[in-house]
């Protein structure tokens, strides 16, 4: 027991160690999410959401992630870690829309893809998209997603959102007075809005999750928005839109150069 006790202790202070350094090191490691359910999906459906680290040949020593999810759209049912390659080290998922969890080998480098854990979500609402979403610890959060090695440095790669669909059917006011155009769109995207509302947030994620893009506090001319997005590749997207009050509109752009 108390050898478990120092093994732990002691990836803590690992822990501790990658999460206040840059990411410069040369090999990554990434934190992929994969889910087994196809939108739209409906209330009273469940889904597992199964998180993987893929080093590669590149070592490493500890797994911290930082997700958010929706409450309003899904709930947490259950919570398994694998400790097949990794000792877990602490779990938190009594805060709502949060999951905390660490996890690392303090005797072995681990390599290659590894399982950290599966989450069974339900949805409960389907007024909007679920999300499950990083906070990244690269971007200031001490507590978010990252990768540490046994130099103490955050070699985290990528980490994938998820973004899935599913059947509205309840009425979302700011969504019905956002839109979004042309639609194909080959240059320069316009969003307009039909009320007076401020814009706090714009992403553009790929179909799996992958955040892309993200516009912070644009300034609107009049009630309107114009957003280049030549430099994206030909797919579909997903336009993810937050108001200043927090309001939430979401939309799929097709983009064709």
């Amino acid at each position: 027991m108390k050898n478990i006790l120092k093994l732990k202790q002691k990836i803590v202070f690992i822990l501790g160690l990658f999460i206040c350094s840059f990411n410069s090191f040369s090999q990554t490691v990434d934190v992929v999410a994969n889910v087994d359910a196809v939108p739209p999906l409906e209330v009273g459906e469940t889904f597992s959401y199964t998180l993987q680290a893929v080093a590669g040949t590149t070592p490493y020593r500890v797994v911290q992630v930082y997700l958010n999810y929706n409450t309003s759209a899904i709930q947490l049912n259950s919570f398994t870690p694998d400790n097949t390659d990794l000792d877990a080290i602490q779990t938190i998922t009594s805060e709502p829309g949060v999951i905390k969890y660490s996890a690392g080998s303090l005797t072995n480098d681990v390599t290659g893809t590894t399982t950290v854990f599966t989450v069974i979500f339900e949805v409960v609402g389907t007024a909007e998209n679920i999300m499950i979403t990083h906070d990244i610890a690269s971007n200031g959060n001490p507590n978010g997603t990252g990768v540490g090695n046994t130099s103490g440095q955050d070699i985290l790669g990528t980490a994938n959102d998820i973004i899935l669909a599913t059947l509205a059917t309840e009425e979302n006011t700011f969504n019905t007075n956002i839109s979004v155009f042309p639609n194909p769109v080959s240059d320069v995207m316009y969003i307009k809005t039909n009320t007076v509302s401020n814009i706090k947030d714009i992403k553009i994620h790929t179909l799996d999750g992958k955040l892309i893009q993200q516009i912070k506090n644009k300034h609107m001319e009049g009630n309107q928005i114009a957003i280049p997005i030549k430099h994206l590749e030909e797919a579909l997207y997903f336009v993810t839109i937050t108001s200043t009050q927090n309001e939430i509109a979401r939309f799929k752009v097709l983009i064709q150069n």
